[in-house]
């Protein structure tokens, strides 16, 4: 058989016992993918998994802060409406109904997802570092408005806090905003830090292998 013009067998090729399959032969430059073995879980990987559990702690406060005062000024937020007074088993029927939607919404959905993706970005899962990181983004984002929400309420609480409660939990609500601002910021760095790469990501022509035995590159194997 003649060579195609520029064609080359790699060297080597066929004479280890092999059948020279040539119809398989690969591409001139081919370079077999290198197998290596999976470093150590990095330390900044740990403290982002950790501070994403402390993460749905102070959300869950925040979210149960949030239906406690709601309940308690039930009333009053009724009477904003305009409507006038609703009774009462209708008033606490609708409140209830907000609280469940807002611990739903606000906690239940983005905690949970947190939490999954925080368990799989520790066992090594690459795509599940890039959603825990976009995250993240989108929860300090969030955090972001509800911070500066808080700060102008607070900056009128004069006129309403007679309204919508005690002036303190909104100085509590406002330190949990920071609070999950600063964490959701950190976590997104932490995952994405050289360090993590290095643990997610093998390099170019490189492919982590399963555990952590040593294992040869295929251009070792006899």
């Amino acid at each position: 058989m003649t060579d195609p013009a520029g064609w080359q067998v790699p060297p080597g090729y066929g004479q280890r016992g092999d059948p020279a399959q040539w119809g398989l032969a690969v591409p001139p430059g081919y370079e077999p993918v290198y197998l290596v073995p999976r470093p150590p879980r990095p330390a900044v990987v740990n403290l982002a998994v950790i501070l994403t559990y402390v993460g749905v702690v102070v959300a869950a406060l925040q979210v149960l802060i949030g239906a406690v005062v709601s309940w308690q000024v039930r009333q009053s937020l009724t009477g904003l409406s305009g409507t006038g007074p609703l009774p009462s088993s209708q008033l606490q029927t609708t409140v209830m109904i907000g609280i469940i939607i807002s611990v739903v919404l606000n906690w239940l959905i983005p905690g949970a997802g947190a939490v999954v993706t925080a368990i799989l970005t520790s066992r090594g899962a690459n795509a599940a570092r890039i959603i825990l990181a976009s995250l993240m983004g989108v929860f300090a984002l969030v955090s972001l408005c509800q911070v500066t929400g808080g700060a102008a309420s607070i900056g009128l609480s004069s006129r309403l806090v007679g309204t919508f409660g005690p002036r303190g939990w909104m100085w509590v609500d406002l330190l949990l905003g920071l609070a999950k601002l600063g964490l959701a910021i950190a976590i997104g760095v932490l995952v994405l830090v050289p360090a993590a790469n290095r643990y997610f990501s093998p390099g170019p022509g490189r492919r982590f292998v399963n555990g952590m035995t040593q294992v040869p590159s295929t251009h070792d194997r006899p």
